[in-house]
């Protein structure tokens, strides 16, 4: 396994091209990460996690522009993003057909999230395509924080991990906006009574 500086961004680029998957800290817990239309590195990801198919994988996106190229935005949804994004928040979408069914499990959403975190914003720029980003645990296991952490469990199992901590200590808020009523799936940082005023 690779260990990346936080200076190594165009390395981390090309190796994510390559059908490579890598672990880096967010502003919620640690992440690992692959380009989101590589069949080849999806598949990489539910491996090293033991992930069940049927559970879909979320999306990293760097703007609001990249997230209308893959979702439909409602005019709800617009403004929870405006209020909250960047953050430690996930909006349920509608997909797009360029998004693949096997990395929705079937469904018909999506959920996307605006990392609080320019290093990532940056990293998903340069690559520019959106990026699906799990937390990097295996499955039903506690989520990770420290990127020593993630390289022990996930040892023989990724292809790299960035030496850089993750500065958060919830996953996000889950909100549903792919229907009319807004739903709050996960409750995280970012209130219930925050999302409705919003």
């Amino acid at each position: 396994m690779k260990t990346y500086n936080i200076e190594d961004l165009e390395e981390i680029k090309n190796d994510l091209l390559n059908s490579k998957i890598v672990a880096f800290g967010t502003d919620t817990v640690f992440g690992l990460a692959c380009v989101y239309d590589d069949e080849e590195a999806i598949e990489k990801v539910f491996n090293a996690k033991n992930r069940d198919y049927s559970k879909a994988l979320p999306m990293m996106c760097s703007t609001f522009e990249m997230i209308n190229s893959v979702a439909h935005v409602s005019l709800k949804a617009k403004r929870i993003m405006e209020a909250f994004m960047p953050g430690p928040i996930t909006i349920i979408y509608q997909k797009k057909d360029v998004v693949d069914d096997k990395v929705t499990s079937g469904l018909k959403t999506i959920g996307i999230r605006m990392p609080n975190d320019k290093w990532i914003l940056d990293l998903i720029n340069l690559v520019g395509k959106p990026l699906l980003v799990t937390s990097a645990n295996l499955s039903n296991e506690p989520n990770l924080y420290k990127w020593q952490d993630v390289k022990e469990k996930l040892a023989g199992r990724i292809d790299g991990v960035v030496k850089k901590d993750a500065s958060g200590d919830l996953a996000s808020t889950i909100v549903d906006c792919s229907n009319e009523e807004i739903k709050i799936l996960r409750q995280g940082p970012i209130s219930i009574e925050d999302i409705l005023n919003a």
